[in-house]
């Protein structure tokens, strides 16, 4: 069973695409990075994908 908090994010996310907006999310575990984007370029939506698979670009720095 999944906890709340993945439940939670799994509906804030259908209502997302209702909207009409896309998310991603870093694979890296525990990262919490979520990116929403709508009505972009594919230029952009690509930056943006290598940016959320990213985890060195967006992970704490030491």
């Amino acid at each position: 069973m999944p906890d709340r908090k993945t439940y939670v994010d799994q509906v804030s996310d259908a209502i997302a695409r209702l909207t009409g907006r896309r998310t991603l999310r870093c694979p890296a575990p525990g990262c919490t990075l979520r990116i929403r984007y709508r009505a972009v370029t594919p230029d952009e939506a690509r930056r943006l994908a290598a940016l959320a698979h990213d985890h060195t670009r967006h992970g704490t720095k030491k």
